[in-house]
């Protein structure tokens, strides 16, 4: 139980990390389709996305100091650590930057003068997003939850507020929002260096041997990261070029609704369990890594399920209340979405042992053959049936990658399935769903009453389906007591 009594009290920590954006996340999209036409907001996702893929390639040592700082902590050399990852970060940033800027020039007419100017603002946004994600790995790695969170609240809440003043009050474009994010990360950057690495690191400390160990390890990773983009976003693109800006628009606003509702805890399970089960697996022994696993699982099942059934039977209220009227037909999309994004987090269970055994080349394969899948059925699809067929295949191309990862990961690392639990979530899930959808679709002729309604409802069937079926354990309720004891001291302290 040590391994998970630790997972749950870094989850507990690291909540509000992703929580709180993540609402803000929520907030952010009924203020952008008030803001801005679908076509403004179109064109926002599509400079959105690609500093997605821009991040994706600088942000390789994220991973590797994840997988190696326990090592290097063990051993004392994260001196080396730390002045590799620097190295081995700042001239690929550079040569990503320069490269995209050129590019972006060269083909200024096409894009248009709003989209280039949204662009090069795009690329300040990305070396320094890149930047602070590189410093926030450190305090991941580190498992420093406290300080994780709240550079993480406040990285989404100045990006938001100075984005929005920006918009409304001095009278800036949709490309308000990228000088917003990128003015929070300015001020941002320097306070996060120094708690996350305390000071630059020696150009001497640099370690040929460990470098080349981190761009082995986190270039597969990186190529499959790649490839996950293609599965998640490249649908945006293939929409704009067959359907225009204002599909990519009515898309992407209950796609984000959807997506956000569900990746907030998939997002938190890969936070909180990643660092933990690698020091597991490094300094205790690999069926105590096995069991972490296989618990991590399922609380992953018990938690992520219903949040994705809860959104799939409130999508009326929850696009009523959240989007302006000209996205609203959007809505059909996000049961498929909510349960793409639960396969998504599902399969990233199944990574353990291709981190324990660093042979994430395979991740590569896997990943990159799902996203072909996506591409070719979304070339194939999305001109005749538009975003309903994106958000279709998103799922089929999801379910495709879970599939190939449980297949190749139990040659490598074979742990126990919580399959009792899933079976006892999903009867919970429909007991749920069932009480749910008439309180969200018709109670009242208030939207916001019948969502509110329904989410509380929803939550408190849900528990007692659990309580019934007997999945709670009793040491899980003491647990949760003892650090809602402890948040409650510190609080008390602090006044």
């Amino acid at each position: 139980m040590t391994g998970s009594k630790s997972f749950i009290t870094d989850f507990v920590k690291y909540a509000p990390a992703y929580s709180i954006p993540a609402l803000i996340g929520l907030i952010t999209i009924p203020i952008m389709t008030e803001l801005f036409s679908p076509e403004d907001y179109g064109l926002y996702v599509l400079v959105t996305a690609t500093i997605s893929v821009l991040t994706t390639m600088a942000d390789w040592p994220v991973s590797s100091v994840i997988r190696y700082y326990a090592a290097a902590d063990r051993d004392n050399r994260l001196g080396s650590l730390k002045a590799s990852t620097m190295a081995g970060f700042l001239l690929p940033l550079m040569l990503i930057s320069g490269i995209f800027y050129v590019i972006v020039s060269l083909a200024k007419t096409a894009l248009g003068e709003h989209l280039y100017h949204m662009m090069v603002i795009g690329i300040a946004v990305f070396v320094l997003g890149a930047a602070v994600d590189v410093s926030m790995s450190f305090l991941q790695a580190r498992r420093k939850a406290t300080f994780y969170t709240l550079f993480s609240i406040w990285r989404s809440i100045a990006g938001l507020g100075v984005g929005v003043g920006l918009v409304v009050v001095f009278g800036f474009g949709v490309d308000g929002l990228l000088l917003g994010a990128a003015l929070s990360y300015i001020f941002t950057l320097p306070i996060l260096f120094k708690f996350a690495i305390e000071r630059f690191p020696k150009i001497g400390r640099i370690s040929t041997s460990t470098l080349k160990d981190m761009i082995r390890y986190s270039i597969p990773l990186v190529i499959g990261n790649l490839a996950a983009w293609v599965l998640s976003l490249s649908d945006r693109y293939i929409l704009e070029l067959f359907r225009g800006s204002h599909e990519v628009g009515i898309y992407s606003a209950s796609y984000g609704i959807s997506e956000k509702s569900v990746l907030v805890l998939t997002s938190l399970f890969l936070l909180a369990s990643t660092p933990i089960s690698i020091q597991v697996w490094e300094r205790d022994s690999e069926q105590k890594a096995r069991d972490l696993i296989s618990s991590v699982t399922r609380y992953y099942l018990l938690l992520c399920l219903p949040a994705a059934v809860g959104i799939s039977v409130l999508t009326m209220p929850v696009t009523e209340v959240l989007i302006d009227k000209a996205y609203h037909e959007g809505f059909r999309i996000m049961p498929f979405i909510a349960f793409g994004v639960l396969l998504f987090g599902l399969q990233q269970r199944f990574h353990a042992g291709f981190i324990f055994y660093k042979k994430t080349s395979v991740l590569t394969v896997a990943i990159g053959a799902a996203g072909l899948v996506n591409v070719g059925l979304n070339l194939l699809l999305v001109p005749e049936y538009g975003y309903m067929a994106a958000a279709i295949t998103k799922l089929i191309g999801y379910m495709v990658l879970l599939a190939i990862i449980i297949i190749l990961s139990r040659r490598l690392f074979v742990w126990r399935f919580p399959c009792k639990s899933l079976l006892k979530a999903a009867i919970a899930s429909a007991v749920m769903a069932s009480v749910v959808y008439p309180i969200g679709n018709g109670l009242t002729v208030s939207p916001l009453i019948n969502l509110v309604t329904g989410v509380i409802v929803g939550i408190l069937v849900y528990i007692a389906m659990l309580f019934l079926l007997q999945e709670i354990q009793e040491e899980e309720i003491k647990l949760l007591r003892e650090i809602g004891d402890k948040i409650h001291k510190r609080i008390q302290s602090r006044r």
